[in-house]
């Protein structure tokens, strides 16, 4: 069975760019439009190698998400990186951040993206 990721981020060109990024891991990809299609989507469904969440997205954000996933029994263990288009990082303060959370650029360019998505599955 593939190794299976939630890409979570209301900006469609991004989700089209992790996408892409994914597939060529070969991940199979599961799209959530917003932070609350995310969290309805692991509350049915936690097997996931891989979550990646872009920070700002309407009705939950992304950072809600995380907490979200970090305090389920059956989802804390699930790497996520965080995906944002701020160049610093003065938007996630109160994010909790563990061994499992990174935090990658959308700007950073698909190498970089393709990086952390290896780095977070432990396959450097």
């Amino acid at each position: 069975m593939p190794e299976r990721v939630l890409i979570a981020d209301d900006d469609r060109d991004a989700r089209v760019l992790w996408t892409a990024v994914a597939e060529a891991e070969n991940l199979k990809v599961v799209e959530a439009e917003d932070g609350r299609q995310a969290i309805e989507i692991l509350t049915g469904d936690s097997d996931f190698q891989l979550v990646i969440l872009d920070v700002n997205m309407p009705f939950v954000e992304g950072y809600e998400v995380l907490k979200h996933i970090r305090q389920n029994d059956a989802l804390k263990h699930i790497p996520v990186i965080i995906s944002t288009a701020d160049r610093t990082t003065r938007g996630l303060t109160g994010i909790p951040v563990d061994d499992n959370t990174s935090f990658i650029n959308k700007a950073s360019g698909l190498d970089n993206m393709r990086r952390g998505i290896t780095a977070a599955l432990g396959r450097q």
